[in-house]
């Protein structure tokens, strides 16, 4: 790995070349910079909301203790030699710079492809709230569950809940609260989804929610705006903007998610709809690849600027 970056690092052609890391935690990510830093190689540092609090202190005792015996012996010292730190939200930057004090930062949000001949359709929504991603702690799910059984919807409408479980026993642990809270019969866990079977439960949902701990830019809150899906969703996913594109931001907190659950559960059809609309719009003309990938040329010649 090593001989494989110090090669990327010297291209025979004498090209420039700018490392982009992409984790904070890994092997490469520490060789990488260690090997840019020897070779005055330039390099950003993106670190995808690994660095983000709830993740330094939510995940038990002992991953607490190793992440900061790795970070003050080996980490920081390395990867702070960044040439740009780069932030996807203003939640995260305002993060990154407790711990990068002396670096540049830079925030640039993640991207989603917009496909231009992807129309929003009119086709029938069913009273299904979607929840689509990893199962797991970070993710509000327990959140979600407990606030669908708070609001009370009625007996015609369903939560939804797709993707891939973090272990087992949590998916069995959220199971038991189903059942507990007695909404066996309307809460379904669904095998994970891709390609057209997805697109099928973002064009038929009514909404989305996703109360998550931490994250920065959830994709999959583009993702439902590009089907014209509005998203009830955390601050905490770095999403400030999304309110103005027709979703809605809550804590992640039972009282909080419930209460968006019912404002969304009365929205007529056409309310639905335009903020679904409005959704796609912000996403778009704020964290589609056409708004995005300019602004990463720009970063990138301007450390070449600086370079020279």
């Amino acid at each position: 790995m090593r001989a494989g970056l110090q090669a990327l690092a010297t291209p025979p052609g004498g090209d420039k070349v700018i490392f982009h890391l992409h984790g904070i935690w890994s092997g490469i990510h520490y060789v990488a910079a260690r090997v840019a830093s020897a070779s005055k190689v330039p390099f950003v540092l993106s670190a995808h909301g690994m660095l983000e609090p709830w993740l330094w202190n939510c995940q038990g005792l002992g991953i607490w203790m190793k992440k900061h015996v790795y970070w003050k012996t080996l980490g920081f010292p390395v990867l702070s030699k960044a040439t740009v730190v780069h932030a996807i939200t203003p939640l995260e930057r305002d993060h990154l710079q407790l711990l990068f004090p002396a670096n540049r930062i830079e925030v640039i949000p993640n991207a989603i492809e917009v496909p231009v001949s992807m129309a929003c359709g009119n086709g029938p929504r069913s009273p299904v709230v979607l929840f689509l991603g990893r199962i797991e702690p970070k993710k509000g799910v327990d959140i979600l569950i407990r606030a669908f059984a708070q609001a009370h919807l009625g007996s015609d409408w369903q939560l939804q809940i797709a993707g891939p479980a973090w272990s087992e026993s949590y998916l069995a642990e959220l199971k038991r609260l189903v059942e507990r809270l007695h909404v066996q019969n309307q809460v379904n866990f669904l095998e994970p989804v891709f390609g057209n079977d997805k697109a099928v439960l973002l064009d038929s949902a009514w909404v989305m929610a996703l109360p998550s701990h931490s994250e920065v830019v959830g994709l999959v809150n583009l993702e439902a705006a590009v089907h014209c899906l509005p998203t009830i969703t955390t601050p905490q996913t770095g999403l400030y903007d999304w309110e103005s594109g027709g979703g809605i931001l809550v804590e992640p907190q039972v009282d909080a998610v419930a209460s968006a659950l019912s404002r969304a559960a009365a929205w007529s059809r056409r309310e639905r709809d335009e903020r679904g609309f409005a959704s796609r719009r912000l996403v778009e003309e704020r964290y589609s690849w056409h708004a995005i990938l300019p602004r990463w040329l720009a970063l990138y010649e301007s450390i070449q600027e600086d370079r020279a």
